[in-house]
């Protein structure tokens, strides 16, 4: 080997080794024959503390609520193209967009809180479509078939005015008053109950490993 090939060679390591583009992205997590790699969950986390505007926390644990959040809409997209619902449109998903940027007074000011969370615009854009299709989907599919009598509207209602009470004990509305928002709020928490329970059943039936060392 000569000397001009072996420093040519060493050259060739040493980027190897060195350069970010052959730094491989770790599974977190597989779905069937889905994969979720670490950098999608720290999206998800980059994106969610960036909607709510707090610190970013990139925690073991956050890692992991995000990781179950990203293979619950797998879960999802796969239903709803099995079953062919239409559950979003890009003109959705961009007028939620507006409502974001609306928070900030100008252009430079949502670019650079962007920047801030290292995140780009399509990335937020992917993140409130993916939101928009949970939403509807547990609309579509679980709304419909709710069904609760007067009297669990009426124990409903006893639930709720004890937090009222705690409150505002001078002013707890009676059933009358408060029934459309009792009945409301009673039929979101039934829709949400019935969506854990259908991804639940999904999950036992679906091969998801989850690879700890990236949760660590």
């Amino acid at each position: 080997m000569t000397f001009r090939l072996a420093l040519l060679l060493l050259a060739m390591l040493v980027d190897a080794l060195t350069s970010p583009a052959e730094i491989l992205d770790r599974v977190a997590v597989t779905v069937g024959k889905q994969v979720i790699t670490e950098s999608d969950v720290i999206r998800d986390l980059r994106v969610s503390a960036f909607l709510d505007q707090k610190p970013l926390d990139l925690s073991g644990e956050q890692k992991r609520k995000a990781a179950d959040r990203l293979v619950d809409q797998i879960l999802i997209l796969q239903e709803t193209e099995s079953s062919r619902l239409e559950l979003s449109s890009a003109a959705d998903a961009a007028h939620l967009l507006d409502q974001v940027k609306s928070q900030y007074a100008t252009e430079a000011d949502y670019r650079a809180a962007l920047a801030r969370y290292r995140i780009t615009e399509q990335e937020l854009l992917d993140h409130l479509s993916a939101g928009l299709r949970t939403m509807r989907f547990t609309d579509l599919r679980f709304r419909p078939e709710v069904e609760f009598t007067e009297e669990d509207l009426r124990d409903f209602y006893q639930t709720l005015a004890v937090d009222w009470r705690r409150a505002n004990p001078a002013h707890v509305p009676s059933f009358e008053e408060s029934r459309g928002q009792v009945e409301k709020l009673l039929t979101e928490q039934t829709v949400m109950q019935a969506l854990d329970r259908w991804l639940g059943a999904v999950r036992t039936e679906t091969q998801i490993l989850y690879r700890d060392a990236v949760f660590k």
